[in-house]
């Protein structure tokens, strides 16, 4: 069988898989397929992948589909691959998706026919590194993997192992003086942290947690610039408390996200399992409480707390290797990639900001399929020159 005959028969039962339409022996055909080749099997994962259908799905709506199929007819100059993208819009429009699945379906099939416009070479994900502040002011290197277990003045013993960064318990129980350390997490950067009483955080990049090395006193008390998700051990006796910029977070035992970086207009605090109570500190009155699957955003300007119902296991993927957006303008989704794939970003027009989108990616690999997304969309034209983004008008 030549070799376009076999794209469009691949690239058919792929689609009609998607909807659960094949059949035993057309199930087979396609399982020989994927089995044959380890490309084979590369390619299958990168065209089913959910993140990817799910943001094209998100997409479908604000896709000019008339510029679109202009686009797409004029590069199809056989009657094959006319047959092969009407058959993949059939069965993509029976499950909402736009018809940029069955081309892109088509398109990885048979690279020969298809270039990705602009290869980014230059942008690359981020990694575990941070920066390590000690109660003396002396910064270690976490990135250094030859970076030395470390003793605090008050006996605490620092461990710096497979990219974590780990408290023991203060081996001294003479110092009444609280030592502060601060976890200083760079663009482009991660890491995790054991505090002394078993709470775990993760850090995002760009970054900066301040935190005692050993808790004291009633409290656990910490102050955090930045994101990140705090699995909280239970301690009934001593509320755990972040302080972010004019607001307060208190839990005795539970499992929380919180943003609130400080070129951001608003701070986000997801709560994923158990209970949050949440005080702008200028009102004693002014008190909200979270329950699993609820965030609070705080505008500092009007110190107003808004609650609403979101998807907190989506919210905290990228602490487990995933980012996801959900109805976010194209500037809120370049900010966040940005400081993980270290990269700057800007518009030529101030209305291409707005465009909403919705998918996932996988933080860990390349960056390039939710820009060649955005691409498909017909609403932005995306050019990268070395570690800089640009989105102008079509």
């Amino acid at each position: 069988m030549k070799k376009i005959n076999v794209i469009i028969e691949i690239s058919e039962l792929i689609a009609r898989d998607r909807i659960g339409q094949l059949s035993q022996l057309e199930k087979e055909t396609l399982g020989k397929w994927i089995s044959s080749s380890e490309r084979n099997q590369q390619l299958y994962q990168r065209i089913t992948d959910n993140s990817n259908l799910s943001a094209r799905n998100s997409l479908y709506e604000s896709v000019d589909t008339k510029r679109a199929w202009d686009k797409v007819s004029k590069g199809l100059i056989t009657w094959q691959r006319r047959r092969v993208i009407q058959l993949l819009i059939k069965y993509a429009a029976a499950i909402m998706i736009p018809i940029f699945i069955g081309v892109t379906t088509y398109w990885y099939l048979n690279e020969k026919t298809h270039k990705m416009a602009n290869p980014i070479t230059a942008i690359v994900p981020g990694t575990s590194h941070a920066v390590l502040v000690l109660a003396n002011g002396e910064n270690v290197n976490l990135s250094n993997d030859s970076t030395r277990n470390l003793v605090e003045d008050d006996g605490s013993i620092i461990k710096n192992t497979n990219k974590e960064l780990s408290y023991a318990e203060q081996l001294s129980k003479d110092t009444k003086k609280t030592l502060l350390n601060t976890l200083i997490v760079p663009r482009g950067g991660e890491y995790t942290l054991l505090l002394s009483d078993g709470t775990r955080v993760s850090v995002n990049s760009m970054s900066k947690l301040v935190y005692p090395v050993s808790f004291t006193g009633n409290t656990r008390e910490l102050t955090l610039e930045g994101e990140a998700c705090f699995e909280v051990a239970k301690d009934k006796s001593k509320p755990f408390i972040v302080s972010i910029k004019g607001l307060k977070v208190e839990v005795l035992g539970t499992t929380f996200n919180i943003k609130a970086y400080p070129d951001d207009n608003q701070s986000f605090t997801t709560l994923v399992e158990g209970k949050v109570k949440l005080n702008s500190g200028i009102q004693s009155s002014n008190v909200s409480f979270l329950e699993p699957d609820q965030q609070a955003v705080y505008d500092p300007s009007t110190t107003g707390i808004v609650i609403q119902k979101v998807d907190a296991k989506q919210v905290v993927q990228w602490t487990t290797g995933r980012y996801s957006f959900t109805n976010q303008t194209l500037d809120e989704i370049m900010k966040t990639l940005s400081r993980w794939y270290d990269f700057k970003y800007r518009f030529e027009d101030e209305s291409l900001k707005q465009i909403r989108f919705e998918g996932g990616l996988d933080k860990y690999k390349s960056i390039d399929p939710i820009l060649d997304i955005i691409r498909e969309t017909g609403k932005a034209k995306v050019s990268v020159t070395g570690k800089e983004v640009l989105f102008s008008k079509i």
